[in-house]
């Protein structure tokens, strides 16, 4: 009698442990749309949407201050903290439009500063050339990678059409790999990431949404790596500190008792570095203190 009632507790567990992994295994395999998300789709049901997403690429801007149709996406924090909380790795893209050099560079800028923190990589989204502007379009392209490269150590990654690319003639070589937009076929460009349709469905969203496939994993895959975090370890005294993205100012290094904010662009001169814990700090020199994070400051 004992040993029966073991043998179908045994023989019980069992059913459920497989359950269980049948149910895991099935979540897992159903993690496979890669869409592109922004205010359009309007408020995303993340719980839903996570169970279908690999991941996702997240709209932070459209264009810079100055253009008549710029527009900082509404739903930029709201699509990239959903993601986080419901484990979807994402990335933040910049649409942009060019009319300068130096306009590529402060839209560079502007775009790291409004990006959100927990995104795994950046995407330069270059489908748009404006009206009367001058110059080649890859001038601005480089323009706008050689800022982020000073400014981030994440994936940086190329996005356009494929008309746009052959027309412009551009090489995105320096890039950390492509997603190129094709909806007729395969795109004849190097691909890494193909936006396939532009009429997908998805969880958690109500209308229809960019869908797009993975063509070089591995290339993709090195996009969605956390990247570590890197640290100013030495400054010198009378150094300008400059914050990339808003940032606090605390009154001791363990960053605690908060004395203030510095936001984007706001520079501050530094006295020296110190460590608290496995971390460094800039110790400014009006006493405050700020993270020595690459991520969030620029010293000059």
């Amino acid at each position: 009698m004992f040993k029966s009632h073991l043998l179908k507790k045994l023989a019980l567990g069992a059913l459920v442990l497989t359950s269980v992994l049948a149910i895991g295994t099935t979540a897992n395999a159903a993690k496979t749309k890669i869409a592109d998300i922004s205010q359009y789709q309007g408020t995303v049901n993340w719980a839903k949407a996570a169970t279908q997403l690999k991941f996702a690429l997240i709209r932070v801007q459209h264009g810079n201050t100055g253009d008549s149709d710029f527009q900082i996406d509404t739903h930029r924090n709201i699509n990239g903290n959903g993601a986080t909380k419901y484990g979807v790795p994402f990335g933040n893209y910049d649409f942009t439009e060019f009319t300068s050099v130096n306009d590529a560079k402060k839209e560079a800028r502007d775009f790291y500063a409004r990006s959100h923190k927990n995104a795994r990589f950046y995407v330069l989204d270059n489908e748009k050339r404006m009206a009367g502007v001058a110059g080649k379009e890859q001038t601005y392209v480089n323009a706008w990678l050689s800022t982020m490269r000073s400014l981030t150590n994440k994936p940086l990654v190329y996005y356009s059409y494929q008309n746009f690319v052959n027309v412009h003639k551009i090489n995105f070589g320096q890039f950390d790999g492509s997603w190129i937009a094709n909806y007729s076929a395969q795109p004849n460009v190097a691909t890494d990431l193909w936006q396939y349709t532009s009429s997908g469905s998805l969880a958690g969203i109500s209308g229809r949404v960019d869908l797009n496939k993975v063509l070089d994993s591995t290339t993709v895959n090195s996009w969605l790596k956390k990247t570590p975090a890197s640290y100013y370890k030495d400054v010198n005294s009378g150094a300008t500190v400059t914050a990339t993205r808003s940032i606090n100012r605390y009154s001791n290094a363990n960053l605690t008792g908060k004395v203030g904010s510095m936001s984007y662009g706001k520079s501050y001169t530094a006295s020296s570095v110190t460590k608290s814990g496995n971390y460094y700090r800039i110790h400014l020199s009006n006493g405050n203190y700020i993270t020595a994070n690459k991520a969030y400051v620029q010293v000059k």
